[in-house]
């Protein structure tokens, strides 16, 4: 290793990134990524690369495939927020190409399949027996040696032996030569494809995957027959986002549910439920200002928010109705309730904010999870505290006029 004092560094990841970046950039063909060893798994796991984002054309021919995956990449590329873009090798691999000559074959007498045994058994090898030792068992190969299948020269010097006892060389009967081919042909649902591979920084992935849709249907003419589908993070975060589309109004009603049952009177469910829009606020806020992205933990941030908020209008509510219940004019119960629970729900924000600095200015791994829930909650909580010890002792009066005659009876 070099000494310390010649290491490069960087003040962040990302810094560090942009200056390996620009070494390996050097080097044309090279395929790469940064990410996490976790993250890396999670990605291969969901759509087969080690990318954040798997761009994937489908189509029967591997050319056309090769020559519109080129194209894709470009237009890839020059979307805002779209780094490490790569496309998978499916061409450029040297091949030995044996190509039977069936009228020179039939002219000898000899088959295709005499020309494969020939190559087959002579670069391949064919099993000339087995080596025991004690329960162990080992086939024995027996090929041409290296200066007879080295090149193509040598392989067409190969001689065949043709049903009237005379010798042909492989050449005769055979083209022999060095192409490019692919070096594995890859298949999704039992089609040919070719990924394109990309990693999304400084934006959020959704607005990233529409610039490229958007991309890729202006610059990239697709012939009939092929199609393009973008897999990995964005499809799985599509997934959740399809998930909590149902589990957040179901989440609401459930809370609506049992605040009826509490208060007796939908005015004062709905009283409490204003705090909701008054914590998403916050939440929003804070992102914005945070320079993050409404992403899956930010959601479930926002689920968590919804709880906490709805209790500190539970705490205020029956503070007030407790106080009208004792015979207290309305607007004097409204201020002495308010007042009174200044205090509680202060320090239920500031213990709840408190135990989330960890997170909220987590650097190491897991902060991409940590850091979005964090900040919602933080911000959820400081507007929701002030906006509800403001806005719902004034809205009190008009949305509990049945409460307030059932308390004053």
């Amino acid at each position: 290793l070099k000494p310390q004092s010649e290491w490069t560094t960087a003040s962040d990841r990302y810094a560090l990134q942009e200056k390996m970046e620009a070494k390996l950039d050097a080097h044309p063909g090279l395929l790469f990524n940064f990410s996490q060893p976790i993250a890396t798994r999670v990605d291969e796991l969901l759509s087969g690369v080690k990318s954040q984002l798997a761009i994937k054309l489908f189509g029967p021919e591997l050319d056309v495939l090769a020559r519109k995956g080129q194209e894709i990449e470009s237009a890839v590329k020059q979307v805002d927020g779209a780094v490490a873009v790569a496309m998978e090798q499916i061409k450029g691999e040297a091949q030995l190409v044996v190509s039977p000559k069936r009228q020179q074959l039939s002219r000898y007498g000899l088959n295709v399949s005499d020309v494969l045994s020939v190559v087959d058994n002579g670069l391949g090898g064919a099993s000339a027996g087995q080596i025991i030792r004690g329960n162990e068992r080992y086939d024995i190969y027996v090929r041409l040696a290296k200066q007879f299948r080295d090149t193509p020269e040598s392989i067409r010097s190969l001689r065949l032996l043709t049903p009237s006892g005379a010798w042909v060389t492989l050449g005769e009967v055979a083209n022999v030569a060095i192409e490019s081919g692919p070096p594995q042909i890859r298949r999704d649902d039992v089609q040919r494809r070719v990924v394109i591979q990309s990693n999304v920084q400084g934006r959020d992935m959704g607005s990233v995957v529409a610039d490229i849709r958007k991309a890729i249907d202006e610059k990239v003419d697709l012939p009939t027959g092929y199609s393009v589908d973008i897999g990995g993070q964005f499809e799985s975060q599509q997934r959740a986002q399809e998930r909590l589309s149902i589990v957040v109004p179901i989440s609401l009603a459930l809370i609506a549910l049992l605040l009826y049952f509490a208060f007796g009177t939908m005015g004062q469910a709905m009283l409490i439920l204003v705090n909701v829009p008054l914590a998403v606020i916050g939440g929003i806020v804070a992102l914005y200002v945070s320079g993050q992205y409404l992403s899956v933990p930010s959601a479930v941030g926002f689920i968590t928010l919804f709880g906490v908020a709805v209790l500190n209008g539970v705490v205020l509510v029956e503070s007030i109705n407790q106080r009208i219940t004792d015979g207290h004019a309305v607007n004097d119960a409204v201020f002495d309730g308010a007042w009174s629970r200044l205090r509680p729900v202060l320090m239920t924000a500031i213990t709840s904010a408190l135990g989330l600095i960890p997170m909220l200015f987590a650097t190491g791994a897991g902060a991409e999870i940590q850091r979005p829930l964090a900040t919602v909650i933080v911000g959820g909580l400081v507007s929701a505290t002030l906006l509800t010890l403001v806005i719902l002792p004034v809205l009190y009066p008009w949305f509990s006029k049945q409460k307030i005659k059932d308390l004053s009876r």
